[in-house]
């Protein structure tokens, strides 16, 4: 896999535009390199550092004309590029000749031709996308800030915010190049929280009161898998999710079948 700025990847961006125009039968095999994937039983993710050009990024997501239609009326070109990155994640983890994005009412997007589900996550540079053939899906990915700490409140209970306190306070040494352990976990917090609003795509669920994170031991490694309760008008659900830390990302994504 390439990495961002090696050797060759001007190279590999002519050959790819090369496959990509003449038609190539497998288009899939020329898409953009990822810098973190994962295949899981049923499911796959990826996440993409969006460095390219915007004309580049249109020419490899493989979006229809209609949905291209809808992305020129954008303003603002970093969220364009996000766009097409993640209908460019798509056709490197399903190989797709084509990408169409039908979103439902309260916007959850799911792809047309495809019997599983989708879900897609965005922050900065980067796009973050996972597929789902068995259960609904929820990803999200942020890039870790202090600026969280001014608005924790409003998405994480009273309860939530002791387990975080306690948590960060036990940690006795940070990690030279990290962010302050309080910070990590304010990101967990929130991202898993989208990740299972995603999930069930019901704009009815409050982030604050309805979804619950379980505590435990985030500092033991850079990734594992924890547990949430979701309320919901039928009942409150309990999920699995996973975690993983990706340079100074924070990526949390539902499992399959664990909803």
């Amino acid at each position: 896999m390439l990495k961002p700025g090696c050797k060759g990847r001007e190279k590999y961006l002519r050959f790819t535009i090369y496959n990509l125009r003449r038609g190539s039968r497998f288009p899939y095999l020329c898409a953009m390199p990822m810098i973190f994937e994962k295949n899981l039983a049923g499911a796959s993710l990826g996440v993409w550092h969006i460095i390219e050009t915007e004309d580049f990024l249109r020419l490899v997501s493989r979006a229809v004309p209609e949905d291209i239609m809808v992305v020129d009326s954008y303003k603002s070109e970093s969220r364009r590029k996000q766009w097409f990155a993640c209908r460019a994640l798509l056709v490197e983890l399903l190989h797709l000749k084509s990408v169409n994005i039908i979103y439902d009412e309260f916007g959850k997007p799911s792809l047309k031709g495809f019997e599983g589900h989708i879900s897609f996550s965005h922050t900065s540079e980067y796009a973050a996308v996972l597929t789902d053939k068995n259960s609904p899906a929820g990803i999200d990915i942020e890039q870790l800030k202090p600026r969280i700490e001014r608005v924790a409140d409003r998405f994480l209970q009273e309860k939530e915010l002791e387990q975080i306190r306690l948590l960060a306070d036990g940690v006795e040494d940070r990690v030279e190049g990290r962010c302050h352990p309080r910070t990590e976990l304010l990101y967990l917090y929130w991202c898993a929280k989208e990740a299972l609003y995603k999930f069930y795509g019901n704009p009815s669920v409050d982030l604050k009161n309805d979804i619950y994170i379980a505590a435990f031991d985030y500092f033991c490694s850079v990734q594992a898998t924890f547990a949430a309760r979701i309320n919901l008008p039928e009942g409150a659900k309990d999920h699995e999710l996973q975690f993983e830390r990706v340079g100074d990302l924070m990526l949390v994504y539902t499992l399959s079948g664990k909803g």
